[in-house]
């Protein structure tokens, strides 16, 4: 197994290996051109894969023996007795709090050419269809939520401008969001969480309206409902803050404009919308190395960002004070 480095498009090598216990394994890459880095997290399942491909001549820049020690583990990790106790112990439902149920619908997904601030990436506008209804978190993941799952983080991931558990979790990036996933999953097997697509953050930030923000066009009642900059001279000054303090949009649904940047499952391509089905869109073909969508925008960006439409692309891997994420729950 190979990577290719998405800034220059050379050969990455892969410079550390780590067991990280219960079958999941840590693949550090370089790139020799440009320096830039990559991290790949695989599950027990493709810890066990990787193991194959590698005694198959594949993938030689792994190592042998890291792949073997997470392989030692593997019986641990699928026994549903030894599963994190984290995981199991548990009472998610409560944890997470609160569910606001989105109906299925249409709306009109992009900016039209009129609207200040846009970017040619959220062109053309085009209609979508949300063919199946679900719920999505009333709030933003928070910290105390991401420490229940997964244990008190490091102190270098907490932001010196950390308020309390009801924060939104932040240095965390798309692909530590797959291990999250992966716990919580198990905690029910009639429940399935996961990301939404951009397409349905979209849709349900936007709440039945085609307006620049869900509440309207005023940018003077942006401050109602979101946290943002109006000038440079108070970027410093800014952090997340705790979820739910602005207004709500008119499904309930707290801080999606402003506050923190919130991951999206889709891959990012800035001509997507050009060729993007009309029903249930899930993005480009996923591959692990592009960028992913972030949506929302954050405490240190102006109004343009915080647009229903405004989109962002961040590398995977990425740990930052102004990402985190919002879930999406459906009953299988």
């Amino acid at each position: 197994m190979q990577f290719i480095c998405n800034t220059c498009k050379r050969r990455m090598k892969s410079d550390e290996a780590t067991g990280e216990g219960d079958g999941w394994m840590g693949i550090s890459s370089f790139c020799p051109n440009c320096g830039s880095r990559f991290k790949l997290l695989s599950n027990p399942g493709e810890t066990l894969l990787l193991k194959a491909l590698n005694a198959g001549g594949a993938g030689q820049e792994l190592m042998g023996n890291v792949l073997q020690s997470a392989q030692n583990t593997l019986p641990n990790a699928v026994d549903q007795e030894t599963m994190p106790s984290l995981a199991r112990k548990t009472d998610w439902e409560k944890l997470a709090g609160q569910w606001v149920w989105v109906e299925p619908g249409s709306f009109l997904m992009g900016s039209p050419d009129s609207e200040p601030g846009r970017e040619p990436d959220e062109s053309p506008q085009h209609k979508v269809v949300i063919s199946k209804g679900f719920y999505m978190g009333k709030f933003p993941l928070t910290i105390g939520q991401w420490e229940e799952i997964m244990g008190v983080r490091d102190e270098k991931y907490l932001s010196k401008n950390t308020l309390s558990k009801t924060s939104p979790a932040v240095f965390i990036s798309w692909n530590d969001l797959q291990e999250f996933l992966y716990r919580i999953n198990q905690v029910d097997e009639r429940i399935n969480y996961r990301l939404p697509s951009e397409a349905e953050w979209e849709y349900s930030c936007r709440a039945g309206t085609d307006t620049m923000w869900s509440f309207g066009e005023d940018r003077h009642a942006l401050g109602d409902y979101a946290w943002y900059i109006d000038s440079e001279s108070d970027a410093e000054n800014q952090h997340a803050w705790e979820v739910g303090l602005k207004k709500p949009n008119a499904w309930g649904l707290h801080d999606m404009h402003g506050n923190i940047w919130e991951w999206c499952n889709d891959v990012y391509d800035h001509d997507y919308y050009s060729k993007s089905p009309v029903k249930d869109p899930l993005g480009p073909k996923s591959d692990s190395l592009l960028p992913r969508i972030a949506r929302g925008g954050y405490f240190r960006y102006f109004t343009r960002h915080s647009r229903s439409a405004s989109r962002n692309a961040r590398n995977p891997g990425e740990r930052h004070r102004v990402i985190g994420a919002r879930l999406i729950k459906e009953l299988k």
